[in-house]
This record gives structure tokens, C-alpha cells and sequence, in this order.
């Protein structure tokens, strides 16, 4: 049975606080590993990191086109929760790129 777009987005509004904290506390966690001095394993770490961040924007996209935080999510210390990850989610995504 096809599920509507209000369904789909309510489904995802529970979903997606914990995927992009988990996605963002990952990327935090393999970014800051020692990484050799080898050019191909630095290389594979970068690579890494850029998929990492790619995830993350992903998964902001789709907070945006969910339209989060909104009233799916319970109240509003869940909503304010979600803006404030979704902002630092987009602050360390910026903060990558300018490396």
C-alpha cells in the first residue's frame, strides 16, 4: 500500500534527528583518527571523510524537503533540538570544505 507524502515525511520526522546525530557523531569520530603518513591511506581517510560529509548533506536534504523541525516532531524542545543539529551539521559540512 503506497503511503502519502504527509505519511512518508511524519515517518522520517522520527527517524532522521537520530540518523543525523549518529551520521554527524561518526564522521566526528573517523575525521580525527591519526592518519599515516602514506599517501594512499591518506588518501582512503580523505575519501572517507568525503562520503562522510556527503551522507550528512544527504540527510539534511531531506530534514529540508521533510520540512524539520516542524509540528511532526513532538514539541518544541524536539524541534529546537533538530534546527540546532541541523545547523551544526551544515557548520562542520562548511568547515570541510574549507579545509
Amino acid at each position: 500500500m503506497p503511503q502519502t507524502e504527509a505519511e512518508m515525511r511524519t515517518r522520517i520526522s522520527r527517524f532522521l534527528p537520530k540518523a543525523l546525530e549518529t551520521a554527524m557523531a561518526s564522521y566526528r569520530a573517523f575525521s580525527r583518527q591519526k592518519i599515516s603518513d602514506d599517501p594512499i591511506a591518506f588518501k582512503k581517510h580523505h575519501d572517507a571523510c568525503k562520503v562522510s560529509v556527503a551522507h550528512i548533506e544527504l540527510l539534511i536534504k531531506l530534514a529540508r524537503w521533510a520540512k524539520l523541525p516542524d509540528d511532526n516532531l513532538n514539541d518544541k524542545q524536539a524541534q529546537k533540538e533538530m534546527h540546532k543539529l541541523m545547523q551544526s551539521a551544515q557548520g562542520e559540512i562548511d568547515s570541510f570544505l574549507r579545509r
